[in-house]
């Protein structure tokens, strides 16, 4: 690979790696994913190797219940542990996420999840109203609110309403 522009391959406001560098790694992994036909689930990732000029070590996993026909909730979490040379900046990045789906008709739905992330120092929750009034054909109302993690001072919130309609010709 042959950076086109300057990088930070962390994007904590480190040292950037020049434009014009040529890097290559190798890296291996693991993964498990259970059965998805089960009421319990669970999967596994990870994955160590280079990364530009130092190394990378990727750890993911999640779990989840269904509680049938109507009600999903799952939780996952993804660490990144990056890992480079002076004077680059290394860094540990988590993303944790837990997710509540409701399935009240074959046509109603609602979804909600709750995302924090280290690196941009948010809390997001998004949640999402779906009628399905046709096949193929739905109207969402979208609620997202992004708060810092501390204090929980809201950053942006938005209320968004989406209309996909399928036209067969």
């Amino acid at each position: 690979m042959v950076l086109l522009d300057d990088f930070d391959p962390t994007n904590s406001g480190g040292e950037k790696l020049l434009a014009g560098t040529r890097y290559t790694w190798n890296a291996c992994g693991l993964s498990y994913t259970s059965t998805t036909s089960t009421l319990f689930t669970y999967d596994f990732n990870s994955r160590y190797g280079g990364y530009y000029n130092g190394t990378r070590l990727f750890l993911s996993g999640g779990i989840g219940y269904r509680f049938q026909p109507y009600v999903s909730i799952n939780a996952d979490v993804a660490f990144n542990s990056i890992e480079l040379p002076p004077p680059y900046k290394s860094t540990d990045l988590w993303l944790i996420g837990p997710r509540l789906d409701v399935t009240f008709t074959n046509t109603i739905f609602f979804t909600t999840f709750l995302q924090y992330n280290n690196q941009a120092d948010n809390v997001n929750i998004n949640s999402r109203f779906q009628w399905r009034f046709k096949p193929a054909s739905d109207f969402y109302i979208v609620y997202t609110e992004n708060y810092f993690p501390q204090h929980f001072e809201a950053k942006s919130r938005a209320l968004v309403l989406k209309l996909t309609y399928w036209y067969n010709i």
